[in-house]
């Protein structure tokens, strides 16, 4: 293994921090690289010092970041976009490609180096992971032709060409290419960064953390107000189902629930009865710590552990709820209550859970019949979710107090597991992955 991987880039700030590369690109008036290097965040040895000491963003990074002109040794040239489909000019819906591509933004040199096996072009779209019927993946056949046909348009091998993303399934599914198709846990990286460098939040590194850990310990002494906690910003269709339910079963008061509060864009209401949306519109606004959700477009943001420590277990609604058989993505949602030393019921994709086990993590049955995660069919696991959630609210509080602490053990696994083995052996994957493909 290489001892520091080389990223090349086209331009620097004065302090010596690189700009992202390919930030011109523009799709139909959409800026599709703005998205602020987060690929360089996977590579950086941070602590808590970082927020107060640093005055650089990519201080402490472990591979070198250079000029593409000052490079004598094969380097990476990476482009973070936020959309794959933009990213080779296609139009997702009616399916149909426009004359541009992120090829146009790519400086000739690189071109020309990528040519000669001097260097590798990295895609990045790890913070999502779609299946192949969202057209904005490279499962998706027509733009897996598309970058073959640039490819082979600018004479560069398919061995030379990098695609990310966080789809687990990614790395399992055949295509017919020689591109290097990679998969990594850039949520969980991503988390793990964020909360490193907050002291306030719950996590494992120095004195504040440990603190953090006896409050924890001494919430065994008192009852907590609340069964669960559950974020719902975007009111996408199994979170309005959730709610929906949590009214129905009146169960609404038993947890801190958030939910669409001033989210214009997304209209729950059309998913709802007209008996359903007057009684959910009564028990609006629904809050946990902010009165607005609209300036919250991401969920990286330093956030009260209170909130976790007067309640017993999270509902968590990741980013989807499918029958895909193609698509599984860990959002930074099942990573918080991981860190945070909470049990969870998980509204996401079939296998998730088992996913999770296979990570090291130790998850709840029998304290949860978490035997959901293997039901394909989304009402019938719906409804085997919801059974299960009512079971849990219907315990008295000594009741749910003892099955809580009961757990404790597997919650303390869980937290340690993730910033000690998970989090190093995730990193190591992604360094090694790159170096084979010099």
């Amino acid at each position: 293994m290489s001892n520091k991987l080389i990223f090349g880039f086209e331009n620097f700030l004065s302090n010596g921090d690189p700009l992202p590369n390919c930030y011109d690109y523009e799709f139909k008036g959409n800026k599709i690289c703005n998205s602020g290097n987060v690929f360089l965040g996977m590579f950086q040895q941070i602590s808590y010092h970082f927020l107060k000491k640093s005055t650089r963003d990519w201080d402490s990074l472990t591979v070198n970041t250079i000029s593409i002109n000052d490079t004598e040794t094969k380097y990476f040239f990476h482009i973070d976009v936020n959309s794959f489909a933009y990213s080779l000019g296609y139009n997702k819906w009616p399916d149909t490609f426009e004359e541009v591509s992120i090829f146009d933004s790519i400086p000739k040199k690189v071109l020309n180096d990528a040519k000669q096996n001097k260097c590798n072009i990295v895609v990045n779209y790890g913070y999502e992971g779609l299946s192949e019927v969202h057209r904005d993946s490279i499962l998706h056949l027509p733009l897996l032709n598309r970058l073959h046909d640039l490819l082979k348009k600018h004479e560069i091998s398919q061995k030379n060409f990098i695609y990310l993303d966080s789809n687990v399934h990614l790395v399992n599914i055949r295509l017919h290419t020689d591109i290097n198709i990679g998969m990594y846990e850039y949520c969980a990286q991503d988390w793990y960064r964020f909360t490193k460098i907050r002291p306030k939040m719950m996590y494992h590194g120095n004195k504040t953390s440990l603190s953090n850990m006896k409050k924890w310990e001494e919430t065994q002494k008192n009852q907590r107000s609340k069964y669960y906690l559950s974020f719902n910003r975007l009111p996408k269709e199994h979170r309005v189902k959730l709610i929906t339910s949590l009214d129905k079963n009146n169960l609404l008061d038993k947890g801190y629930v958030s939910f669409a509060n001033n989210i214009s864009d997304w209209d729950w209401r059309d998913m709802v009865t007209e008996d359903e949306k007057k009684s959910i519109e009564r028990r609006l606004p629904l809050k946990i710590d902010k009165d607005d959700l609209s300036d919250s477009k991401y969920s990286y943001e330093e956030f009260e552990i209170k909130y976790y420590l007067d309640s017993y277990f999270q509902i968590v609604c990741g980013n989807n709820f499918s029958d895909l058989k193609d698509q599984l993505i860990f959002s930074e949602k099942i990573w918080k209550p991981i860190t945070n030393l909470q049990p969870f019921i998980y509204l996401d994709d079939v296998g998730a859970i088992r996913k999770l086990n296979d990570y090291g993590f130790k998850t709840f049955h029998p304290y949860i019949d978490e035997s959901y995660d293997d039901i394909y069919d989304v009402e019938k696991r719906f409804l085997h979710i919801e059974k299960e959630i009512l079971r849990l609210c219907s315990m008295s509080k000594e009741e749910i107090h003892d099955w809580y602490w009961e757990m404790k053990s597997i919650l303390s696994h869980n937290y340690f597991h993730f910033y000690n083995k998970f989090m190093r052996t995730e990193k190591q994957k992604l360094f090694l992955f790159l170096d084979e493909t010099l």
